[in-house]
């Protein structure tokens, strides 16, 4: 999958999410997490217990490799949450891992 098509999905997620004002919680559902506010190059996310996460564009990609290969990437909670709110990003062996559309 093409890094620039994926950021552009998550920031459509994104956006959908913080039209609808709309909260995604934690596998647990012991955190709740809300989209704050977006741009082209970051998304922040409202923790209920805690301090805004952030995610960048940058981060992302220099962290792609790590998400086709499904190897251990040490992220937040939250950003796992909304990663995983992404069809094509699955959790595997607690990993997070970009699935391909033939699997």
């Amino acid at each position: 999958m093409n890094m620039k098509k994926l950021w552009e999905e998550l920031l459509e997620i994104a956006k959908t999410y913080h039209k609808e004002n709309k909260y995604f919680y934690s596998k647990t559902k012991r955190g709740v997490y809300k989209i704050k506010s977006y741009d082209k190059d970051k998304i922040v996310i409202k923790k209920f217990n805690g301090l805004d996460e952030v995610l960048t564009k940058n981060r992302l990609f220099s962290n792609i490799d790590k998400l086709i290969y499904g190897t251990p990437w040490k992220i937040s909670s939250c950003l796992k949450t909304f990663l995983l709110l992404h069809p094509k990003i699955k959790e595997e062996n607690g990993n997070l891992k970009l699935v391909n559309e033939e699997d």
